[in-house]
């Protein structure tokens, strides 16, 4: 399993590599661009200090990064609508922060709010 993904350099002089942590952070900000959405973060609790769940998880498989999202949604909102739309952004702005990283993007719907 890898951490970055790398890109060759245009102007030939190296190789770039992005990792997770960036992927996650550039997916984190395109959900959060949709109105009725929110990542479905923990509520924290005063006796733990720490949380293992992560809303935005990426893999790097064989180059290729798997990308999960786990989101809540307004009440009376279309779904599918907006699962559709939260697709787009992130590969929208992946694509235009990252050139051409092949991804794939799973949206699960963890609760209505």
């Amino acid at each position: 399993m890898a951490d970055y993904i790398y890109i060759q350099d245009y102007s030939k002089r190296g190789k770039l590599g992005i990792s997770k942590k960036c992927f996650e952070e550039i997916i984190s900000i395109s959900t959060n661009k949709i109105q009725g959405v929110q990542t479905a973060e923990n509520q924290r609790n005063n006796k733990f200090l720490f949380s293992f769940h992560k809303p935005i998880s990426c893999e790097i498989e064989n180059g290729k990064l798997q990308i999960n999202v786990q989101v809540k949604i307004k009440q009376g909102s279309n779904i599918d609508k907006i699962c559709t739309t939260i697709q787009e952004q992130i590969a929208e702005d992946l694509t235009s922060m990252s050139e051409l990283v092949p991804f794939s993007i799973k949206v699960k719907v963890v609760s209505i709010i």
